[in-house]
């Protein structure tokens, strides 16, 4: 009995001592009696926001995590590239000008980087017609190339287009397209091919426009040089061939590298069969007028590209 009692003394000594030696939890959930008490009402919850301390407000930035595999985007690069690399094969996307109604093409510029030219086209559904302008803006001297180029602006042109067709009248199925063919080296002339034909009948002809640009813009125009058609026409007449038993054009190339001033031009014809018939590489000298054979079968001749456009290419 004795034992039994000491041994009951023992073992509350020892809970005594182990609950004075207990353990603090920091981290431990409070007890009913601390615990805050719920916000009840709208004035409670807005006396409590006060309190918040500005530490607690600030959102944390997001950290995007990191990806051994990630690459960021490299933009692409603009650069000049020729325009009129493929000599005289500039043409106008009809159906584009169909579903959009009205385009604005590329701006071209010229080697010395002080003009831009582009066309403006548009489609009458009514009539089925589609008619064009080209303009020319002169560009801003006190920037580097490629400024100039950005920062060209449509907003910026004057408002009366150097060379227009199809535009003055109303005739259905027609389609009278302008196109740039190039600049000349010395960057005074603009050469234009214009495209005329019905949507039903196709082409009727190719004319050729060069616009002059020298001294002020005031004093700045333009020439149709429908008699290079006519004298081709007279020239194969004489040979016998009437071309207009036939379908027949020109094709502007471009400026002649050889001689500046002359504008090259191919002519063919095509028969029942849609036989092709070359009618001669011809040019036209811008100085005087004058058209003149150049050569009766088909013979290389070089094209300086001197016209630019801005492309952009891929990193």
């Amino acid at each position: 009995m004795k034992k039994l009692l000491a041994l009951i003394l023992l073992l509350l000594c020892i809970c005594q001592n182990a609950h004075a030696f207990k353990l603090h939890n920091p981290f431990s959930k409070k007890s009913k009696q601390e615990a805050e008490k719920m916000v009840q009402t709208k004035e409670e919850w807005e006396e409590k926001a006060k309190n918040i301390n500005l530490e607690d407000r600030k959102i944390p930035s997001y950290q995007r995590p990191q990806d051994k595999d990630f690459k960021p985007k490299t933009p692409p690069s603009k650069k000049f590239v020729k325009y009129n690399i493929s000599a005289g094969n500039r043409e106008v996307n009809f159906s584009e000008i169909q579903n959009k109604l009205d385009i604005r093409g590329q701006g071209v510029f010229d080697r010395r980087m002080k003009y831009m030219a582009y066309g403006e086209y548009y489609y009458s559904p009514t009539c089925n017609q589609i008619s064009s302008d080209i303009y020319v803006q002169k560009l801003k001297g006190s920037l580097n190339s490629m400024n100039r180029a950005l920062s060209a602006s449509v907003l910026n042109t004057q408002r009366t287009p150097a060379i227009s067709t199809g535009t003055e009248e109303f005739r259905e199925n027609l389609f009278s397209t302008l196109t740039i063919v190039d600049f000349s080296s010395d960057s005074t002339k603009l050469l234009v091919k214009e495209k005329v034909g019905s949507a039903k009948e196709g082409i009727f002809r190719n004319y050729i426009w060069i616009y002059f640009m020298d001294g002020e813009q005031d004093q700045w125009f333009a020439i149709k040089f429908a008699q290079v058609n006519e004298i081709i026409k007279k020239y194969h007449a004489k040979t016998g061939l009437a071309l207009d038993n036939y379908r027949w054009d020109i094709k502007p190339l471009g400026f002649s590298k050889e001689n500046p001033q002359v504008v090259a031009i191919e002519a063919f014809a095509w028969d029942k069969d849609k036989k092709q018939i070359f009618l001669g590489l011809w040019g036209l000298d811008c100085t005087n007028a004058s058209v003149n054979l150049i050569s009766a079968s088909p013979v290389p001749i070089e094209i300086s590209a001197n016209g630019m456009i801005v492309k952009e290419f891929l990193p």
